[in-house]
């Protein structure tokens, strides 16, 4: 592995262990056995590798969210998919790290504000409107509100103070929101089927 690869994949794992803020240059150069003359080659300072980082894994979840919008079947197999995919990419992050990120690192959260607009909330509003086409979502449900309703909901998660993550993980927490909204929107034919996609039986 290139040694900027090896910056990048062990910062990254610092910083969602930790936070982004606690971990120092120092921190990631003892990890690496690396000095921190070698790290400053490819970052000119810490914000510089933040930045870079945010970039680089935003692009990376933009690819794996269109594999899954080509894998899934219909839109509430892509909401079962893209919640297995979430539960493992959050499972190694503490939440203070979204919290760092939008109180220390403006440039790096802005990416993410991108993000989240453009890709996340774009992908959501297209599984809404499909949903409510194909009769698994309410009808009388507003698209874009409901849209803007589930954003809310992500970002309360990860930047709110609403709740404490030490009696339920932050993972657990996604997943239980995530269920609530989906089938809080759903039509009878809606519920069965994630249902069938989550193996449950109806009277359950």
């Amino acid at each position: 592995m290139e040694a900027q690869d090896k910056i990048l994949k062990t910062s990254l794992e610092l910083f969602f262990k930790y936070g982004i803020k606690r971990v120092t240059m120092d921190d990631i150069a003892k990890e690496l056995s690396m000095s921190k003359k070698t790290i400053y080659q490819y970052y000119k300072e810490k914000d510089d590798l933040v930045n870079q980082l945010c970039k680089i894994e935003l692009e990376k979840q933009e690819q794996e969210f269109a594999k899954l919008q080509n894998l899934s079947t219909d839109p509430l197999h892509e909401i079962v998919l893209i919640s297995d995919k979430l539960r493992i990419m959050l499972q190694p992050i503490n939440p203070v790290f979204f919290l760092d990120l939008q109180k220390f690192y403006p440039t790096a959260y802005t990416q993410f504000q991108k993000f989240k607009e453009y890709c996340s909330g774009a992908l959501i509003l297209r599984n809404i409107k499909q949903g409510v086409e194909d009769g698994l979502y309410r009808k009388d449900i507003n698209v874009e509100f409901t849209a803007q309703y589930r954003m809310a909901q992500i970002d309360m998660l990860m930047f709110g103070n609403y709740f404490s993550y030490d009696k339920i993980s932050f993972t657990t927490s996604q997943q239980l929101v995530l269920d609530m909204f989906v089938y809080s929107i759903c039509t009878i034919k809606g519920h069965k089927l994630i249902n069938n996609y989550k193996k449950i039986k109806d009277e359950e």
